[in-house]
């Protein structure tokens, strides 16, 4: 397997809109047909304080550090009977979380307003990671701005981030959307185009994104990090195990604080835990990290806060919301994302 199709499945997270929101509803369904029967079961009897915490993550490098907690038995640390599910597809992680089989789940800000949006009874409790890069739009040598795509061709995959990346570049630059002919096409398919000189630009994400620069047929002209919070990541957790198991979610934020200094302190020693995860070398991995940012507890519950850029999560779930809206991805729109935040584990960890 080369280097290429692994790190597609990487970062497979990328293109989810569409598999989002035909999941959430049929595992809201299912749970709903489910949930008497399994009231009955032998699963079911046994007590909620004794079983594992299941969490699931999909292969994104800001997940990885999960793998750091298993290895180095920090869970164990912290008196927490975890059992971790790795997803290499995104749609089958959303089902499972969506259905209940999963307690907790880290995924896109967009994945969450997904599941709110569909009446699923969901928290979220820490916004883990913000992409600062790792998405961007690339060009042809010849293209040296967003200005200068009017007019042009730009590969973008319909109705995901990379979308709301490229339409958030255009109005910024005044561009209107009608004046670039948008071609349909999934970000390692749009790289190869812009490769050959069949289109002029187009939404990628890392590592592409590198190997595009490096063999000098592309260029950055936008990318997350010139929106910061527009792509962030959060921590979600199911309303009913936060009310039978506070204790143990607050032993599972706990860990993910403690596994982020671990790293830092010793990075040699996780960076080819983290990438033989992630199904990357650890110089593609090291040069994934320079993407995006872990958030620290101050600064996860600073997003949380109300205001008027988008590493505000309220602002930015507005902004995400129309979008997905717009794509018809949801029927509605959130009346308020506050519903569906709880503070009280980062807070209470930073309390100690």
């Amino acid at each position: 397997m080369t280097h290429r199709v692994m790190s597609s499945r990487l970062f497979s997270r990328r293109s989810f809109l569409r598999s989002a929101s035909l999941s959430v509803a049929a595992a809201i369904a299912m749970a709903s047909c489910n949930r008497q029967t399994a009231s009955t079961s032998e699963n079911a009897s046994e007590s909620s304080q004794n079983r594992s915490l299941h969490i699931g993550m999909n292969l994104w490098a800001g997940f990885m550090p999960w793998k750091v907690a298993q290895e180095k038995e920090l869970f164990k640390a912290n008196n927490i009977d975890v059992e971790v599910t790795w997803f290499p597809v995104l749609s089958d992680q959303l089902t499972a979380f969506n259905s209940g089989k999963l307690d907790v789940a880290g995924i896109t800000l967009s994945d969450a307003i997904t599941g709110f949006a569909n009446g699923l009874k969901t928290k979220m409790i820490a916004i883990t990671d913000f992409s600062l890069g790792a998405d961007a739009i690339l060009a042809t040598p010849a293209v040296n701005s967003i200005q200068d795509l009017a007019g042009k061709r730009a590969s973008v995959e319909i109705g995901t981030v990379g979308h709301l990346l490229f339409l958030k570049a255009l109005e910024e630059a005044g561009i209107p959307a009608d004046q670039v002919e948008i071609v349909n096409q999934a970000a390692d398919a749009a790289t190869a185009a812009l490769i050959v000189g069949k289109t002029d630009a187009a939404y990628s994400y890392e590592p592409f994104v590198s190997q595009a620069v490096q063999e000098g047929k592309a260029k950055v002209i936008f990318s997350s990090k010139d929106i910061p919070g527009l792509i962030p990541d959060a921590l979600v957790v199911h309303e009913k195990v936060l009310e039978e198991r506070p204790e143990a979610v607050q032993a599972l934020v706990k860990t993910w604080y403690e596994t982020l200094d671990y790293r830092k302190a010793n990075l040699n020693e996780v960076l080819p835990i983290e990438a033989e995860q992630a199904g990357v070398s650890v110089e593609e991995y090291s040069a994934i990290l320079e993407g995006f940012a872990w958030l620290t507890p101050e600064q996860s519950l600073k997003a949380f806060e109300m205001g008027e850029t988008m590493e505000s999560i309220p602002y930015s779930a507005n902004v995400i919301g129309d979008f997905m809206l717009a794509q018809k991805m949801v029927t509605k729109q959130l009346d308020s994302i506050e519903a569906h935040i709880d503070r009280r584990f980062v807070e209470q960890y930073l309390k100690g």
